[in-house]
Order: C-alpha cells, then structure tokens, then sequence
C-alpha cells in the first residue's frame, strides 16, 4: 500500500487528521500536514512521508498524530498543505527507538529533523524502499579450480590466483556483500565469472555457514578475573544495567565480550557492538565471525548507502545476529535485543562534533535502559564521567588487573629532552633504544600524533610562513606530493618553491610530522623496514587491514604512526612504544588535557609487551617531572583518575557540574558578537536559575573556513535547572534578528572545539 497518494477531501476536520512531520531542516519544530482520515494507511511514528515544503518536496518523518475533534479548527485548515503521500507500511523503527528519539530533542535540544537524520540510513532519507535485497554469494566452478590445481594461470594473474584461494577456503562461498571485507574486487569476478572459472548464485533461507570464515571453538583459558565479569553480567542479561569493564592493556576485554555475546545468541537475541574507530572494524568483523556461525554485519560510514541500508534492514528483521559498527550503529533498530557493549568507551570519536551532536556512550545507557537490557563499557583508561557515575552508583564497576596470557613486564622511562642534541625529533636515548630492540627482533612503534611532513614552512630570509587565510593558522607541509594542507579546513595547495614576498629560494619545513619522521627513521635504519600509518597512507579501503596483517607477519620493523595506532590492535612483537612529543598534549588551553594525556599513554603504551617479549616504553618530553607523567608510570591509571576528579571538584569542572555551549560563526565577527550579546541579554531573565555565564569568547580557533567563531558557556550545578533555562529561552533566541545573520547552536557537554 505504500506510496499511494493521499486523496483530495473538502476541508473538515470530520474528515482528516493533523500529521506532525519532522523535516531535515535545523529548526526546532515540527510541521503540521493534513491528511484524510481515510487514507489506505494509517499514519504512525515513525514512518516517512512526502510532503510538499516551500517551493520543494522533501521526505519527513510522522512525529504525532491528531484527531481533528473540534469544528472551531476548520478555520485554520485552509493554511495547511496535505501530505502527498505515506512511504511505509509500518514505522521504521521500534517503539523503545521512538522513544529515544523523543529524549534525546528533549535532552540536546536538538531540531527533530537532525536527530531522525542520523536515526536512519541515507538512502531512506532519500526515499529508497526500505527492502532488502536477495542475497547472493560467489563460488569456485569445477573449471576454476582445476585451472588453479593445474597452474594454467598466468604469472602476472597474481589477484586472480589469491580470490580462486579465498573461495577454496570457503567452500560454502563468500556472500557478495562481504567481497569488500576478503579484499576481492567486483569487477575481478565478473571477469572470472566470464571464463566460468567463478559462479554467482542466490541464497535461499534455507542456505546455512555462508560468507564467513571457518566457524572456530575458543580454546581461551580464561583467569579468575575474566571468568567473574562474565558472571556478573550475565546475572543482569534479563534487565537493565550498566557496567564499566576497566582492565588493563592485554587483559583479555575481548574474550569477556564475546562469551556474554555468545549466552546472548544463545537466548535468541542480538548483541550491538560499538568500535571507535573504522579501522578496528574489519578485525573485530573478522575475530566475532571466527567465533560465531551466524549473521554478523558492520555499519560504519565507509560503506555505501546501499550496502549501510542492509545491515540496517537485516538488524531490523533479526536476521543479523551481531552488530558492529562506529558511533552511528547505536540507532541500529533492533527486533530482540540482548545487550550493548561500547569498546573504548573513553575515545572522543563516540562524540559526535557534525550536525546533532551527541555522546554516543551516554545515548547508549539511555537506550539500554528503554531496551532493559544491559549495557557495558570497556576500557583500559575510562573517561572521567564513567569514573563519577561509578562513584555516584550509576554504573557497576568490574576491574581486570591482570594481564589474559602470560605476558612479559612493562617497563617505562621518561627522557628529559631539555639541553639534549636531537637528530629530527630523536634523542641520542632513544635511537640507542631502537637499535637494541631491532637487534633482538623486536618491533618498534613510534607515536607521533601529528601528520605530514613539517606543520609550517617559512622562509630562511624573511621568516614569511605559509598559513591558511580562511582559518588563520599555518598550513601543514606534505612533502611526498609537495603541497600545503589546512587540517582544521581541509584547503590545499601546491607548495611554494620562492617566498611570494621576498622571493628567495630557501623555503624551510619547522617541526616534525609522521612523514618527516619516517624519513628520518629510514636514514638512520636504512637495513629496517619501516611503514607509516596515519590519514594520508590509509585512504585506500583497505589499505589500514593491510598493515596490520603485515605487522603482525613480521614484515614491517618500524612502525610510525598517529592516533590510529593507539586503538584496540594487537601487535604481539612489538617490544618498543615510544611517544615522540608528548608536550603538546601535556599542555593545553582544555581543562581536559591532562584526561586526554594520560589516555594517550596508557592506550599507546598497551601495544607493546603484549606477547613473551619484555616491552618497554619511551616518553620523549621536556617535562619530565610532571605529575601525570609520574602518576600514570609508578601508581596506573586509576590513581591518576581519582586525583583528577578531585580536582575537578574542587574546580568546579565537569563531570561535578554541568556545561552547555552556544556557539556562533559568520565570515562578519560583529554578526557573531552582537548575537551571542543578544543571547546573554535573554538567559539573564533568569537570574532566579543558578546557571552561570561564561563569555562569550573565541573559540580555540576562532578563524575555520572562512568563518569567525565565538562561544557562550553555561555552567551549573544543577543539570534540571540547566535544561529548564534552555526551554524557557531557545524559543526567544530563535526569533533574534540578530540570529538570522549567524550559524548558530546549542551543545549539550560539550567537548574540546570543533
């Protein structure tokens, strides 16, 4: 029935309903539409419509419906427009996600349309049918795998050979939405499929063990510790409760997942499970499909529309068993819910800094609690907000202090680099250091969260220094393909070969980023293999699995990398970690630094020793004898915690109080002023709520794209009298005049600058 059009009635409210429709657009409302009250479909939350708006026509989504019941509202009829026509059949999501919904425009304050934005799939937002597509999957023929028994390939035929060798492995075939995951390019098999050496045909229900790696029985032996979290969870499988997992680097966090994942499907339920970063994807897809015989997918934004859409739909539908993706897979709609886990739940990339921006990790608690299952977070360095709700009885705390396997000892040192010689951005200690390990067949990772090549060329003569005129900050020099990147706007040009204002021909790279170091790592070690991971290496789809499978085959000696490293992998040879700056982020304008610091560490520093190899950790720095620094190295992580949110009590930070933000931008910095002056006038009407105003004031960098930024802090005590605030002044403050010549919005905890 979906997709028929809405008939034309005479206007009456004894013959249609009021639909209330959230459309796309950054207004804190919904749109009243008509629709008759004999319409083929009844209308209900959650299903889209097409919907004249303006001179467009846009899809939105059913907020509320209303019976017109009173004749008096006949008058105001006229002024509506009736919907064109209802998408669905049925709400797109479930009741518990409606639900959600409802909270979170009432907790960020958001516009509904953003929200309903990042609750569905593009491609739904588009229109597209919210079908799922067959199935298909590629196996070897006959012909192909005599062609391969016999050597009749060609020698140059190299990526043939590998994908005739992963359909071998996989006698059951490779569904052709995980051809993407095993590395195997479409169009390859269609030209392997032209010589009939490869066949594509559709699964049926019936079809069972496709597209998966061998099903693989764990013969983990779990410790004491690990058995404990286990049975504490799934005392709590049947409602909702959350739980911090804090377990040190190597503590097998992993394995406790995936044995309360396993009494999950047993039970017939689901199991959502969130990564930070994309790169973590592929090999948590790969270590959960080893251990399971059933419909494991991914949602994460490196795939396609199409291909996001049905992992959607097969959630929806139940048929996907496991769930894996990034921060948006929290709104993944789910048919048997069985539990939430949130991996590294303390990394930022769970904070949403585009469009409606929200904590992923406290979106998840709240979702579980609709759902009443179970939620848990996992980490070796928890945020300091997870930290409080455990003090405060929000959050059951579960702590692993042991190392899973039988590792080797880890072992730090602090290199004082004040007064030191340094050969581009090493010590003498450090180059000492690298020799020894690579002596001894270990590998190094060196941390260097910086990319490129230098983060500013100038000019030996003049001092003139390449910056970016829309952001006001210099330009980071990428020397392999001579340009200058802006990272903050993303902007580029080709680098300058004479200074455009005194034309000398010395341009001079300052500083050091991860392609500078790499050079020089290659000077001094030319006999080791070294690779760089950061942004610019791993641009190709699968280019981050590719050095990760070669680190772990011992193919790469030296590994130089950013923050992509410091995440969830493990590099079992790895005996050297050394962080190569550490001052930039022991001093900062965020009161969250020292937090953010300390994560760093104790997250780079967890990917060496992993295995039998003794590990070591090196911190280069030019203060020495900072405190965190000691913390972290003689007392762990929870100490450094503890005394961290002492000090925001007695600061007054949050997680102790309560933050709000507005923030304004406009290529006129006085449009930004007089709107967050104008803003200020209105919240000072209610002085009578403890909330306290802070600004306005640049933003950190108050020049990005072309457009100044300043921002306007509230501050409380009281979170109720925070959010009352909101609601009693948003409604003026859209109305500004002033508001009109401003980009502007309203960030509930806010974090960092974006």
């Amino acid at each position: 029935m979906a997709g028929i059009e809405a008939p034309q009635l005479p206007l009456s409210s004894e013959n249609y309903c009021i639909v209330k429709v959230a459309v796309p657009v950054p207004l804190r409302r919904v749109f009243d539409y008509l629709l008759p009250e004999n319409y083929p479909i009844t209308p209900q939350p959650g299903m889209r419509v097409q919907i004249p708006f303006g001179r467009t026509t846009k899809i939105g989504i059913i907020d509320e419906v209303e019976s017109l019941d009173h004749s008096d509202l006949d008058t105001q009829l006229e002024k509506l427009k009736p919907i064109t026509q209802i998408l669905d059949d049925s709400p797109l999501i479930t009741e518990s996600l409606i639900s959600l919904y409802r909270w979170m425009g009432q907790y960020y304050h958001a516009p509904f349309g953003e929200i309903w934005q990042t609750l569905l799939p593009t491609a739904l937002l588009k229109g597209k049918p919210a079908k799922l597509s067959r199935s298909s999957r590629w196996t070897i023929t006959d012909i192909g795998r005599e062609s391969l028994e016999s050597g009749k390939l060609a020698k140059s035929a190299v990526k043939q050979k590998l994908i005739l060798e992963q359909l071998i492995k996989n006698p059951t075939g490779i569904a052709h939405d995980k051809i993407k995951d095993f590395d195997i390019p479409y169009s390859s098999l269609k030209n392997l499929a032209g010589k009939k050496w490869v066949s594509r045909d559709y699964i049926t229900d019936n079809d069972k063990n496709i597209a998966s790696q061998v099903n693989l029985p764990s013969d983990i032996q779990l410790n004491d510790e690990q058995l404990s979290a286990i049975e504490t969870v799934s005392q709590h499988l049947d409602r909702y409760t959350a739980f911090l997992l804090f377990g040190v680097t190597a503590s097998g966090k992993t394995e406790v997942y995936l044995r309360l994942i396993q009494q999950v499907i047993e039970q017939q339920r689901q199991a959502l499970v969130l990564v930070p970063e994309i790169g973590l994807t592929p090999q948590t897809l790969r270590r959960f499909e080893q251990r399971f015989n059933v419909s494991v997918v991914t949602l994460h934004s490196g795939m396609s529309e199409q291909q996001r859409l049905q992992s959607w739909l097969k959630a929806k539908n139940g048929e996907a068993k496991i769930i894996i993706g990034t921060r948006s897979a929290l709104f993944a709609p789910l048919k048997n819910p069985g539990i939430i886990i949130i991996d590294e739940e303390h990394d930022l990339s769970f904070r949403q800094q585009q469009g409606f921006r929200y904590s992923a990790r406290d979106v998840a608690m709240v979702r579980a609690n609709l759902e009443k299952i179970p939620v848990l977070l996992g980490s070796a360095s928890p945020s300091l907000e997870s930290l409080s709700n455990v003090s405060k009885g929000k959050i059951k705390q579960i702590e692993l202090t042991q190392k899973a396997q039988n590792t080797a000892s880890l072992k730090y040192r602090v290199i004082d680099l004040k007064n030191q010689p340094m050969n581009q951005g090493l010590s003498a200690d450090l180059i000492k250091s690298i020799k020894q390990h690579l002596q001894q067949k270990g590998q190094v990772l060196l941390f260097l969260n910086r990319r490129g090549y230098a983060p500013v060329l100038l000019c030996h003569q003049c001092g003139w220094s390449s910056s970016c005129q829309r952001c006001d900050t210099h330009y980071t020099y990428h020397h392999q393909n001579d340009y200058l990147q802006c990272h903050h706007c993303g902007s580029s040009r080709k680098a300058p070969h004479q200074c455009p204002q005194c034309q000398c021909d010395q341009m001079v790279p300052v500083g050091l980023g991860t392609e500078r170091l790499t050079e020089s790592i290659k000077h001094l070690f030319p006999d080791a293999k070294t690779a760089r991971i950061d942004r610019d290496t791993t641009r190709r789809k699968s280019a981050m699995q590719d050095f990760v499978s070669s680190v772990k085959a011992g193919e790469i000696d030296i590994l130089v990398g950013t923050q992509m490293l410091a995440k969830g992998h493990h590099f079992p040879d790895v005996t050297l970690v050394a962080l190569i700056d550490m001052d930039g982020a022991l001093y900062s304008a965020d009161f969250r630094a020292p937090e953010y610091a300390a994560q760093l560490i104790t997250q780079v520093s967890g990917r060496a020793g992993r295995a039998d190899k003794p590990g070591e950790v090196l911190i280069q720095t030019h203060h020495a004898e900072h405190s965190m620094l000691h913390q972290i190295i003689h007392s762990g992580y929870g100490e450094f915690a503890n005394s961290a949110l002492n000090e925001r009590v007695e600061a007054e930070l949050p997680p102790h109080t309560f933050l709000a933000m507005f923030q304004a931008e406009s290529p006129q910095m006085a449009h930004v002023k007089y709107f967050l002056a104008d803003v200020k006038q209105i919240l000072d009407r209610y002085s009578n709520l403890k909330v306290e105003l802070l600004g306005p004031a640049p933003a950190v960098y108050v020049k990005k794209a072309g457009k100044f930024r300043y921002q306007l802090f509230l501050q409380t005590s009281s979170r109720n009298q925070l959010h009352q605030l909101l609601e009693l002044t948003l409604g003026d403050i859209e109305k500004l005049k002033s508001a009109s010549r401003v980009r502007w919005r309203v960030e509930i905890d806010p974090v960092g600058d974006s």
